[in-house]
């Protein structure tokens, strides 16, 4: 294995697991986060030490702890941008202009975000851009420069342009992380990302108990009723109706639960009451929760849009959009990842497909 140079970037949860893990396999390691949240990690910058507990026990020491972008990716062979989605766009803007070809990046997880990047960046010749469908850990911060780890997931990847998938998924493999499936491109991966049909059932059908601060609320192990499992089940079903019209078989959640292709609501309900990596997860106690306010502009409102573009009705998602838009006095149709953030306004799907190949319109 090469040892590289490597920058996350974002020093939340999956930042911190990201940094510390990547560190322990061997390789020259630099977390960024932005100046404006620096405070929250502050003793991170003194001592660069991050404390691993839970599934692995380890005290890990970081080569640089940065708010400094530019000496953050200079000359990293890759740049991992572990952040929530609504950070995608800021980080696009900041990373412009300071990336060369030789470089790679990949987001964790990606939710269309290489589009994204991708038309920020305005140029084809910039670096690769992936992306993957999920984190790769369960982890959560515990205190200052501590994160628990709960357990690792299993991860796919997409690159943009896909064309150059053959000749990097080798070494990615081999350098970060065991990527399952390689998928035919970012729309793919896009629509396979696994948290807005599992989140939504029950965020949605629990929001009373989300709204009570008060209440010592745990999603898996008391949001995920029947009704919520059955919910999931119509939102994962229509995106794949998308799939199908793309030329993809979509199976994310039976990738991230392993479940059989035919699973049921009762399957669904058993897996996630069964996973122990998932149900010690508190919360959400507040209905801005990422789980909401990432998967509804994030992950909804883009699989409406490439449903649009494929020509598929999704009434269910649609309507849940709406619902989201109520809850949250907010148009996420136009705050979140809609045809024209993604650069897809106006193409056709052989346009579109070119596009996500080649990386070029």
């Amino acid at each position: 294995m090469n040892k590289r140079v490597i920058a996350v970037l974002g020093g939340g949860n999956g930042g911190h697991m990201m940094a510390a893990d990547l560190k322990l396999k061997g390789h020259e390691l630099r977390l960024y986060e932005m100046p404006a949240y620096k405070h929250q990690i502050s003793g991170l910058f003194e001592n660069k030490t991050i404390k691993v507990t839970g599934t692995l026990n380890e005290s890990v020491v970081l080569d640089m702890v940065t708010d400094d972008i530019d000496r953050a990716v200079a000359g990293a062979h890759y740049v991992l941008v572990a952040t929530p989605a609504f950070a995608h766009e800021a980080y696009a803007k900041l990373l412009k202009g300071k990336l060369n070809p030789g470089q790679t990046v990949i987001i964790f997880p990606g939710a269309f975000a290489a589009l994204v990047f991708r038309k920020e960046f305005g140029q084809a010749d910039g670096p690769v851009l992936a992306e993957a469908n999920n984190l790769p850990y369960d982890a959560r911060l515990t205190g200052p420069g501590v994160v628990q780890l709960y357990g690792r997931n299993k991860i796919n990847i997409a690159f943009m342009p896909a064309e150059k998938a053959e000749s990097l998924i080798g070494d990615v493999r081999e350098e970060l992380f065991p990527f399952e499936k390689v998928y035919a491109d970012v729309l793919e991966c896009g629509l396979s990302i696994v948290n807005p049909a599992l989140h939504t059932g029950p965020c949605l059908f629990n929001v009373s108990n989300i709204e009570r601060p008060d209440v010592n609320f745990f999603l898996y192990e008391h949001g995920f009723t029947p009704s919520a499992a059955k919910l999931d089940i119509a939102l994962d079903n229509e995106r794949k109706a998308v799939g199908r019209k793309l030329g993809y078989d979509l199976t994310p959640i039976e990738d991230f639960s392993s479940l059989p292709r035919d699973y049921t609501w009762k399957d669904l309900y058993r897996g996630a009451h069964g996973e122990i990596s998932l149900t010690p997860i508190s919360g959400p106690n507040d209905i801005f929760n990422r789980y909401l306010t990432e998967d509804a502009p994030f992950g909804l409102v883009p699989w409406e849009a490439v449903g649009a573009l494929a020509g598929v009705d999704m009434p269910i998602t649609r309507g849940i959009i709406d619902i989201y838009n109520i809850i949250h006095e907010r148009d996420w149709r136009t705050l979140g990842n809609n045809a024209d953030k993604l650069g897809l306004a106006g193409l056709s799907l052989e346009k579109i497909n070119a596009y996500v190949t080649t990386g070029k319109k």
